[in-house]
């Protein structure tokens, strides 16, 4: 790839950030498809999309894009212009297809398979979802951000893990520590996430790491108190569970986030009955631990998307 191309990607991709950040398009006005469809026209004269029901057709080959890269740019404008217009219709089945001609056109990078994963999951659609921001994290420009969906995703998995889902939460964790992406420091997220896999995984050394490690660097954070709490739980330490119940109560946890911790114990007989339930504490912890900060999702019921 030339270095003209490869600035032009990046900073395409830099605007396809900003604009999911909700900043407007810029647009010379709009045109009407065979469909009889409003949508933008478009800048790039050279790439046209052919047909807004499939923009995947005729996306730009490699050989295309490195011979007209000003064109190329403008066409990857006009199919996130496009997108857009469709996120403010809340027709989120056209924004996937643009945005997956989006992923067509630079695969190699990471800012369209971000989008296309978060707009899969607004969808409520987890596996398409999951599999994006596997590709997101894999590719140029990966940010934090991608890391943290993708965790979330395999996290909120209903039920327990299988070998094969604790296999890839390891792996993104390990892809996170060799990412050299500059960021500002990332001690406590990162830390979040890993206390998060290792409440999902039952893995209690793993918990035992990242708990210590927000200890120091944000001691009195509630996140940090409910992970120590769940460390607790999981480890039988009914005193230590009860001292941080009430530091997390003085730290200004909603009653509501505290019922729901008391609920967790209370049902699983934990307070009472030495021994009994701590070994399917995992996804009752993982409840009360993760949901109180908004870190798990409602899905919607929708339908399925075009594959």
């Amino acid at each position: 790839m030339s270095k003209s191309l490869a600035a032009l990607i990046a900073v395409t991709s830099w605007s396809i950030a900003a604009h999911a950040a909700d900043k407007p398009a810029a647009s010379t006005g709009t045109m009407q498809t065979k469909s009889g469809r409003l949508v933008p026209e478009q800048f790039s004269t050279l790439f046209k999309i052919k047909d807004d029901d499939n923009p995947e057709e005729g996306v730009p080959t490699p050989k295309d894009r490195t011979r007209n890269p000003l064109e190329f740019g403008y066409y990857l404008q006009d199919l996130l212009t496009r997108a857009e217009v469709e996120v403010k219709r809340n027709d989120y089945p056209r924004v996937i297809k643009y945005y997956r001609a989006l992923a067509m056109a630079i695969p190699e990078e990471a800012a369209a398979w971000s989008l296309l994963c978060e707009t899969y999951e607004k969808t409520g659609d987890r596996e398409r979802a999951t599999r994006a921001c596997k590709y997101a994290i894999e590719r140029n420009g990966v940010q934090f951000k991608d890391y943290r969906r993708y965790v979330d995703l395999l996290t909120d998995k209903p039920g327990e893990l299988d070998a094969d889902d604790r296999t890839e939460l390891n792996a993104v964790l390990a892809h996170l520590d060799s990412d050299k992406t500059p960021e500002a420091d990332m001690t406590v997220p990162i830390a979040h996430l890993r206390c998060t896999a290792a409440v999902k995984m039952k893995d209690q050394r793993a918990l035992e790491a990242c708990t210590a490690v927000l200890a120091k660097a944000a001691p009195d954070d509630k996140k940090t108190i409910v992970f120590q709490w769940s460390l607790a739980v999981m480890s039988g330490d009914r005193e230590q569970a009860g001292l941080l119940f009430d530091k997390a109560q003085k730290a200004g946890l909603g009653p509501e986030n505290l019922d729901r911790m008391s609920k967790v114990a209370i049902e699983s007989h934990w307070w009472t009955a030495p021994g009994k339930g701590i070994a399917v504490l995992g996804a009752a912890v993982l409840l009360a631990a993760l949901a109180l900060f908004g870190y798990r999702r409602r899905w919607a019921i929708g339908r399925r998307l075009a594959p």
